[in-house]
């Protein structure tokens, strides 16, 4: 009896799909069984594969364990943040390596890696948790201007923002648990994300790039498009991975991917904001994937079953820069009529995915990368990125009638 890698695919199954359309479980060196729900198992028809729902954890939590007892599990895991602390807690409990509770904190508790951060002197915004509502106030009277998120969120869900005492008081009595949350002072700049592969405590390759102002995660509810391009070359892009580097330091991330974020002030200062240990989502592993090489999910599985010597070489692309944009709805109704695959043709557009068609409902976006469309495109630098992303976003809309409620 072989043992496998259990993955637990929680999600949208096209996660696992590469740049080229394969999946990124076809040539694995070692047997894998996949966990996934009844909507997305089609994804996973040529491997072993157990259906699963995901709102009943305690099942899938003793779905794994009985999986381990009678076939064996040698690793654990995930592209998803909310199955993060499932799969630590997993491999704790079956004795296996990979990330147990005790590390996998240090990238999904807000507060536990910022606190170890500040200790080891990376500049991190000052914050506080707002089970002590005295201390939110102080902070608010401080900078004037707070965030407030949830300690272990994902995906700008739940995330608000204050500047008064009022409406920190109107936060107060719209939540029921406040020592879920945590306040951070407000920093004023342009976010970025910061994507490493690290094997053996050490960064084999990182992609950095901006999220478009005004275009980034936390503006999903205005409608606004998603869109990133990666930075190929320059001083930021150096120290933007410098910093990287002494954050993964710091976290003592031994082996698999991070997503990180952080802010680039106006006087060049980088503040850390939050990290992952797992893929960005939204398109962000594909963009890489065009401009490097390499495909961050199918790495981390690579690391996570101990065959990081399989990774494949880093070729980053020269004279072109990839780039993103995901469609994003602010209005609910019925979508009339919509674009097609087939408008988006043109070869240096790497990939197409619309997620609409008449008579279907259209919800709002409920997170950030809650798309209706994406796309991954290249370009030869930022500026023909800017002229293209207009025009394929005119294109996108201008074939897109939406009857609202």
């Amino acid at each position: 009896m072989m043992s496998k890698m259990l993955i637990l695919a929680r999600g949208d199954g096209r996660a696992f799909t590469a740049l080229d359309g394969s999946s990124i479980l076809e040539g694995l060196p070692f047997p894998v069984v996949v966990f996934a729900d009844k909507a997305n198992a089609k994804y996973f028809e040529k491997v072993d594969t157990e259906i699963v729902r995901w709102s009943n954890k305690d099942d899938v939590h003793q779905r794994a364990l009985r999986r381990h007892a009678e076939h064996g599990v040698f690793a654990v895991a995930t592209l998803d943040e909310q199955m993060v602390d499932l799969a630590a807690v997993l491999r704790k409990e079956m004795g296996i390596g990979g990330a147990h509770p005790e590390h996998s904190q240090r990238f999904r508790n807000k507060v536990v890696m910022k606190e170890a951060l500040r200790a080891a002197g990376v500049r991190v915004p000052e914050h506080t948790s707002c089970a002590d509502r005295a201390a939110v106030e102080a902070l608010l009277a401080k900078y004037q201007r707070l965030a407030i998120k949830p300690v272990d969120g994902q995906g700008s869900r739940d995330v608000s923002f204050v500047q008064t005492q009022q409406e920190v008081e109107h936060w107060y009595s719209q939540t029921q648990a406040p020592n879920g949350f945590e306040a951070e002072e407000f920093i004023d700049g342009v976010l970025y994300h910061v994507n490493a592969v690290v094997r053996d405590g050490k960064s084999l390759v990182t992609a950095s790039a901006p999220y478009l102002p005004g275009m980034a995660n936390i503006d999903f509810a205005a409608g606004t498009p998603f869109v990133s391009v990666l930075l190929t070359e320059g001083e930021l892009k150096a120290r933007l991975e410098a910093f990287s580097d002494r954050v993964v330091e710091v976290l003592a991330l031994g082996n698999g991917v991070t997503h990180m974020e952080c802010f680039v002030t106006s006087k060049g200062e980088i503040v850390f904001l939050e990290i992952a240990a797992r893929p960005g989502g939204g398109g962000i592993v594909l963009m890489i994937e065009g401009q490097y090489g390499v495909n961050y999910s199918r790495a981390l599985l690579l690391l996570e079953g101990g065959r990081g010597d399989l990774l494949p070489p880093i070729q980053a692309k020269t004279g072109q820069t990839l780039g993103l944009m995901g469609f994003r709805n602010s209005l609910a109704g019925f979508v009339k009529r919509a674009a097609t695959p087939e408008m988006f043709s043109e070869s240096w557009i790497r990939h197409v995915k619309i997620d609409l068609k008449p008579g279907q409902f259209l919800p709002p976006a409920a997170h950030c990368t809650d798309f209706t469309g994406l796309l991954v495109f290249s370009s030869a630098d930022h500026a023909e990125f800017d002229v293209r992303r207009v025009s394929l976003y005119e294109r996108f809309y201008s074939s897109l009638e939406v009857q609202g409620l």
